[in-house]
């Protein structure tokens, strides 16, 4: 419109000089035609010139307008269906996140067949059928999405992986993934999918052999490695079969075990039961010295050692650093009990109790109370034990 403005305005210009130029020097302009030969004053030649092209453009105009108007309208159409796709697109959206899946499905599928981005639409479809548990129309709408855009292969298989996953179906969510292993170190997205896979199957195996490619990652945070890594190293610990097996996860993960209280508290817990009471009690012994920690004092307490009185020496020292650490003094009674020191045992259970009541403390002076005969304060200890025993439960 402001295009035909401007010419309009152009050509209205250049009539309005030559107007003006001709009645400045009148003349005439003269056409034969065989015999006969007509003149007129060269103005109004000028001024029925400008009309003739003004009635030429306003036809061709016309024309064109006639002959491009299927097109246009049609445009105008497409163009009235896309606003409308891109209305229950964004509706679609706004109910997703409000909760409401199935009238989310329902507007993004219309707004689907004339979106220019019907990808999306289906995805987010897929998404919705999964939160309404309908995980047939969620694979039937991934299809509708793979089928409109087969380049994004990849980034749906991923999304199909994520959504299996989520439906705890974690062989299903493996096959989907298997083809882009290669892309772990350069898709965090992928290595946490692949981790939580075998975190599903409970291949810690696996797990652990895919650590190396997570720390090269480049895109992954340090955080969500440790948490991987972690869960890795528990699993192994939990299920390891003998000894060996054990030592070997201390050696392959020995800084990430030392750096981590749980992970140390589990090393040392797995160490004990496979009967490597020694490497329990040294290993225990090296991280209390690093960082001071109740939960291990207390693991440390429970390690069965063949000569206790050399951790009660090691213990001992600690107790001018951690004097109102009701724990150690629950270990120290612990390892002279072991070492026979009755006496001593009973007196370093009785300054745990003075510092924090535990029912553990009370149970194991009610047993050493018993043990020497005394009966009356084994029952008196007992009885606490179980009280607060009750109460914190």
């Amino acid at each position: 419109m402001i295009r035909a403005l401007l010419v309009f305005i152009f050509f209205l210009i250049v009539f309005t000089a030559a107007v003006f130029i001709t009645m400045q020097a009148p003349g005439f302009a003269s056409f034969t035609y065989g015999d006969t030969t007509y003149e007129l004053p060269l103005v109004e030649f000028v001024i029925g010139l400008f009309i003739l092209f003004t009635v030429f453009y306003i036809v061709l105009r016309l024309f064109a307008l006639l002959f491009s108007a299927p097109k246009r309208i049609q445009s105008a159409m497409d163009k009235r269906r896309q606003s409308k796709a891109l209305d229950c697109t964004r509706d679609g959206l706004t109910k997703f996140t409000q909760g409401d899946w199935t009238q989310s499905e329902k507007l993004l599928l219309s707004g689907a067949d004339n979106s220019n981005t019907a990808m999306v639409n289906y995805i987010w479809a897929a998404r919705a059928a999964h939160m309404r548990g309908d995980f047939a129309e969620r694979d039937a709408h991934l299809s509708e999405a793979k089928s409109n855009s087969p380049e994004e292969q990849s980034a749906l298989d991923v999304l199909r992986a994520e959504l299996l996953l989520d439906q705890k179906m974690p062989e299903q969510a493996l096959a989907s993934l298997s083809p882009y292993e290669d892309t772990m170190r350069s898709n965090p997205k992928i290595a946490s999918l692949f981790a939580n896979t075998y975190e599903q199957l409970g291949d810690w195996g696996k797990l652990a052999e895919i650590i190396p490619q997570l720390k090269s990652s480049k895109n992954m945070s340090q955080q969500t490695f440790t948490q991987i890594e972690k869960k890795a190293i528990q699993g192994l610990l939990m299920n390891s079969q003998n000894a060996s097996d054990v030592d070997e996860i201390g050696t392959k993960f020995r800084e990430s075990i030392l750096n981590d209280e749980a992970l140390t508290l589990n090393y040392i817990s797995a160490l004990r039961q496979q009967g490597k009471h020694e490497l329990a009690e040294s290993t225990a012994a090296n991280a209390l010295n690093i960082k001071w920690s109740p939960k291990l004092v207390r693991e440390y307490g429970l390690i069965e050692l063949k000569d206790p009185s050399q951790a009660l020496i090691k213990a001992e020292k600690w107790v001018d650093l951690h004097t109102n650490d009701e724990y150690l003094y629950l270990t120290l009674g612990r390892i002279c009990n072991k070492a026979q020191l009755w006496g001593k045992a009973k007196a370093y259970f009785e300054s745990s109790l003075s510092r924090k009541p535990l029912a553990e403390t009370y149970s194991e002076l009610a047993t050493l109370h018993e043990q020497l005969d005394e009966m009356n304060d084994a029952h008196k200890c007992a009885k606490k034990g179980l009280k607060l025993a009750t109460r914190s439960s």
